[in-house]
């Protein structure tokens, strides 16, 4: 997919698209796809408002003795922007509304011989159904009964479990980095996984922030972003996408349970952003934020403060262009960050061990070459290798004891802009809709000066993201009703190098991305990691160009107590990549060859070295989603939500055919590639599917919803429901199945020279092969050493989560909701990688170098097959009270106990089920949030004293959740696999060293450590998998707002906050390989983790 001819050329960045081959035709095929189904769906029905930003009401009217009352006309208005809908109540003195714009509105009621009724004061939410029922009053005097408040807090009409997050919420909560996705974590059942430990770093993230939330006992991945009813997913990750700021926003809901079956392509959640619309009013924000390093607390680790400086501005403005019809809305802020770290933490040689002199250690180290003893631990000065000691030169020596190097990074620049204009149009039958959404954002690379060291060194990126999203509503009657929404989801940008120099220049015999056939000139990469001491990761040169189409379409038919929904998603997903991914190389030290890991630097022998030929994708795929619902109101205490979906998952596929099957051992040549070897089939070959997999087309998920009203006041109810739900998996898991030779091959040896890999093991060098954007011919030849990076089974299914919950829930009062609530679900056909061609371990003969002959299949190096075949479960108990906001104070608390087991991952290939089953990546099995605003009371003061006394408000939130669980590595290969992902062995006893110790004594050694070794000599290791619980997060965010009235509807507000207000530091998971010199030691928290202040003033107007 080609957008050049949409994006500014501003915005071009990473490689030069002049390189690209011609690409109309993929541009314009995808926009005829595109109009020819906004015309078919057009030409079918007549379009509405997206049903993912609406709300619902209903309710009965009844009489003094609560006897129904049919035919009454029942009249609701949106009280800021005019817009009316009106209905006539049926035979049992029902109404609703299906379909509702957010926001308030006034409810009138009228019928021949009653006195009119008018509700004011009801907020509709989006995606809930809110209930409002009605009494009227035999006709006796020519007035109207007024009432006032909301609907009632209890959902009685829908078994759908979630949280919704309003507008005051989401504007005076201290919010870190003013986004408002990140109140996704108010939700019970929500966790951090981001902060608790990244678990997707390396995958592609372009954007600060992407938010990649479990919900629901789902695993990652497992949770749809919506704005404004379009995807504003990151298809590549399946994470979510930059948001407007908070003044660009109305309100959003989190569905994490029992969603119905207009919902699809997530199984943990929904979380629904709706923005902001202009009404009859002119009304707008302006604000500035500030940031400076010398008001916050220093990092635990960090000798002193950061260096920040941090500015936020901007404001919005909304209004009519004509009163009742035509509205208005746009907003703009931007971000400009200065900061240089202080607390970054490496350990590296010390000046001994540079000389070769590693007699401190109490280890004994042996001879790479030979496997005898070192003398004395010591390395020969001739065995010194000249490449790590060119690396050594650059980086200075430690400053703190074990070699610990502690120092400033190099200064981050970050510039970020967004705005979004909105256009609304509302006149009788007819609602549209059109908005925008515009962010980048760019952080230039970090390359190391002379006055730098390499370890400072760091890669950047430039991303510009837009969202699209077209609405055009028509109510053809009271009945019925059509919607359609046409969405743009799209993210261009690149990838930097801060590499000063290239590997090749360190004096290591590599032929780099200038020697290759490749359609642009990049500048160098580094690579490389020692274990237990220290990395450089300066990323590579890279272009993106990805997104997404979507059109969905619904039809209401409101039939007696029968709300009917049909409808049907498309979501046409493009990827483009291109880039110099491992073309430089990546050498990896783990201290499987003499002992330990520094000394294998010194020696300049790597565990592993793995090099590329760049990365090149051009996929296309289309998620597609039928659904028919039915919201029965089966009785006057009983509903029934009773849906049906269906999602036939069609895999991605690259338009150039790049894709490889595998099948081992079968005498078949590939036809598109002769000289392939046998068993290396590609897209398009007979046996090898485009996509590499085949369609799963019974991909059917009911879903069934009940909500019954246990009392006649509406206040008490339980709900309860059961769905089936299916994801699709992110686009980056194709990786493997793309960069596989003759397209871009990527290969990975064992125990290789630092200054000569491929020669030092007499592996042919691969390089420089005819790697590109342009496929091979079908002459095109291979090595006799091949790798296949990976590949899926022709019978590759998807993941489905089968849910269940069933809750209680209880309106205290006017203003207050308490429930108790159990979830459960089970997850099938689960991704798994088993790793299809390790070596086999043969007592007394095996060794690191001779292990691509112990391989299953010789020719080839590691294979990677991605399997369907895991499972997972999960089991909760949740609490929650709420209280809306009212007389001057609100309240949000939850508590979710909780435990997910999953076998979806492994150390050993030949038996995956033996360890490989325990508690799933995401387990947290306490999660509590607390979030409350409280205005404090008012005087009766008039002058300065008012000014001064008067408008303070306190706002809080608090996440506390315990920690996520990890495995324990050995850091050694002995099962000689070529794996190297042995875990350790358990020696028995309890690895806790429970609570009480201080935080000194938990960052020494976070577990008892002296209950794990190096497994046995042909062994995996049987330490169980995720058998250890990291370190828990807390986090407290504090918000003090003084408002001050400046005219009749202006208003100055100052606000200072404070995020993290108790300094707590949350860390980072323990180093938990066996072999390393900091086993068991934390060296690190996550995020910003230190207590920042914000300073800001906001005008509204």
């Amino acid at each position: 997919m080609d957008y050049q001819q949409c994006v500014p050329s501003t915005a071009r960045t990473g490689l030069e698209m002049a390189a690209r081959r011609p690409r109309a035709s993929a541009h314009w095929g995808l926009l005829t796809w595109v109009l020819a189904c906004a015309v078919t769906v057009v030409c079918l029905t007549k379009p509405v408002t997206a049903q993912y930003t609406t709300a619902s009401l209903s309710g009965t009217v009844t009489d003094a003795s609560d006897a129904a009352i049919a035919g009454a006309t029942v009249t609701v208005r949106n009280v800021a922007t005019g817009f009316t809908r009106t209905a006539i109540t049926d035979s049992v003195g029902a109404y609703l509304f299906p379909q509702l714009p957010v926001g308030a509105y006034e409810l009138r009621v009228e019928l021949e011989g009653f006195t009119p009724y008018l509700q004011t004061g009801l907020e509709l939410t989006v995606d809930r159904v809110a209930t409002q029922n009605v009494r009227l009053e035999v006709k006796e005097l020519s007035e109207t009964v007024t009432v006032g408040g909301g609907a009632e807090l209890i959902p009685t009409r829908t078994a759908t479990a979630g949280q919704l997050v309003d507008e005051k919420q989401i504007v005076e909560l201290p919010l870190e980095g003013r986004r408002p996705e990140r109140l996704i974590y108010l939700a019970a059942g929500t966790v951090d996984l981001g902060r608790n430990a990244c678990r997707i770093c390396g995958h592609g993230g372009v954007y600060p922030g992407q938010e990649t939330a479990g919900a629901g006992g789902a695993q990652l991945g497992q949770v749809n972003f919506q704005l404004d009813g379009t995807s504003n997913n990151d298809t590549y990750l399946n994470a979510g996408l930059p948001f407007p700021h908070p003044d660009a926003v109305q309100e959003f809901s989190v569905q994490t349970s029992n969603f119905t079956a207009e919902y699809g392509n997530a199984g943990g959640a929904i979380l629904n952003v709706v923005t902001k619309s202009g009404t009859n009013n002119l009304d707008g924000t302006w604000f500035h934020l500030l940031r400076d390093g010398r008001l916050n607390a220093r990092d635990f680790f960090a000798p002193e403060r950061d260096e920040l400086k941090r500015n936020q501005f901007g404001g919005s403005l909304g209004g009519p262009i004509v009163r009742n019809k035509l509205f208005f809305f746009a907003t703009y802020q931007g971000t400009r960050v200065n900061n240089t770290p202080s607390g970054l933490i490496d350990f590296v040689p010390t000046d001994a061990q540079r000389r070769g002199d590693f007699s401190a250690l109490s280890t004994e180290l042996v001879d790479p070459e030979t496997g005898r003893p070192l003398p004395n631990n010591h390395i020969p000065a001739s065995r010194l290798n000249p490449v790590s000691s060119f690396f050594l030169d650059r980086v200075p020596l430690p400053n703190g004891p074990d070699g610990q190097l502690t120092y400033p990074g190099l200064e981050i620049v970050e510039s970020e802009n967004q705005f979004m204009p909105k256009i609304d149009y509302v006149a009788g039958r007819h609602q549209l809709s059109g908005r925008y959404f515009f962010t980048d954002f760019s952080r230039p690379a970090g390359i190391p000066g002379p006055a730098d060291h390499i370890l400072q060194a760091r890669g950047g990126n430039a991303v510009r993201v837009q969202n699209i999203s077209i609405s055009y509503a028509y109510t053809a009657s009271p009945t019925l009703l059509f919607n359609t929404t046409f969405g743009l989801n799209r993210q261009r940008g690149g990838s930097l190098s801060g590499a000063p120099f290239s590997f090749r220049d360190a004096g290591s015999n590599i032929l780099g991305p200038q020697d290759m056939t490749l359609p642009f000139q990049a500048p160098p990469a580094l690579n490389l990691s020692v274990s237990g001491g220290f990395s450089i990761g300066t990323s590579h040169k890279g272009d993106f160009n990805r997104g997404d189409f979507t059109i969905r379409q619904v039809v209401t038919n409101i039939r007696g107590a029968h709300e009917l929904r049909v409808g049907f998603e498309i979501v046409r997903v493009a990827n483009e990549n291109i880039n110099t991914f491992q073309t430089m190389g990546n050498f990896s030290f783990t201290g499987d060859l003499s002992g330990n890991a520094l000394a294998d630097f010194m020696f300049g022998r790597a565990t592993t070295f793995t090099q590329g030929g760049g990365e090149f994708k051009d996929l296309l795929g289309t998620k597609w989603g039928f659904f028919f619902q039915d919201n029965w109101r089966a009785g006057d205490r009983l509903a029934l939500n009773l849906g049906v979906r269906w999602d036939p998952y069609l895999p991605y596929y690259d338009r150039q055919g790049r894709v490889v099957c595998f099948q081992p051992g079968a005498a078949l040549r590939s036809d598109r590639f002769p000289n392939a070897p046998e068993g290396m089939l590609y897209g398009g070959d007979s046996g090898c599917p485009v996509a590499g997999s085949d369609a799963n087309w019974g991909n059917i998920g009911p879903r069934v919803g009940v909500a019954y009203r246990l009392t006649d006041d509406g206040k008490t109810s339980v709900r309860s429901g059961v769905g089936v739900y299916y994801t699709p998996p992110a686009t980056h898991t194709m990786n493997p199945y793309t960069n596989t030779a003759p397209f871009a091959g990527t290969f990975t040896v064992n125990d290789v020279a630092f200054d000569d890999p491929w020669g030092s093991i007499g592996v042919p060098n691969p390089f420089p092969m005819n790697f590109g954007p342009e496929i091979p011919g079908p002459d095109v030849r291979f090595n006799d050493f091949n790798a296949i990076r990976g590949y899926r089974p022709r019978d590759f299914r998807i993941p489905q989560l089968i849910t269940w919950n069933l809750r209680l829930e209880r309106q205290l009062g006017e203003s207050w909701v308490a429930g108790i609530a159990y979830l459960g679900n089970k997850g099938t056909f689960l991704p798994v990688n088993v790793q299809e061609n390790a070596a086999v371990y043969v007592p007394g003969a095996s060794t690191v170098a001779n292990t691509q002959d112990r391989r299953i299949y010789p020719h080839f190096g590691p294979v990677t097959r991605t399997d369907s075949g895991a499972n997972a479960s999960y089991n909760a108990l949740q609490w929650n009270i709420e209280r809306r906001f009212s007389d001057r104070y609100s309240i949000l608390a939850n508590y979710t106990w909780s435990k997910m087991i999953d076998d979806a991952d492994a150390a050993n290939p030949f038996d995956r089920r033996s360890i490989g089953r325990g508690l799933a990546s995401e387990d947290v099995r306490h999660n509590f949030k607390f979030s409350t605003i409280y205005e404090l009371p008012t005087f009766n003061l008039t002058g300065l004293a008012d000014k001064l006394l008067n408008g303070w408000q306190v706002n809080s939130m608090l996440i506390w959740q315990s920690g996520m669980p990890f495995t324990v590595v050995s850091g050694q290969d002995n099962a000689f696999s070529g794996n190297g992902a042995d875990q350790a062995d358990f020696l028995g006893g309890e690895a806790s060293l429970g609570s009480g110790r201080s935080r000194g004594e938990q960052v020494a050694e976070w577990f008892d450590t002296s209950k794990f070794t190096v497994n046995q000599v042909g062994t995996f290791g049987n330490a169980g998998r995720n058998s250890v619980t990291g370190p828990g997060y807390f986090k407290t965010d504090f918000g003090v707002i003084k408002n001050t009235q400046l005219s009749s509807g202006v208003r100055l507000e100052f606000r200072a906050e404070a995020f993290n207000l108790f300094n707590n530091p949350n860390f980072a998971f323990p180093d938990a390989n066996v072999s390393s010199p900091q086993f068991g030691r934390i060296t690190a928290t996550v995020g910003d983790n230190q207590r920042i202040i914000q300073l800001g003033m906001k005008l509204v107007f």
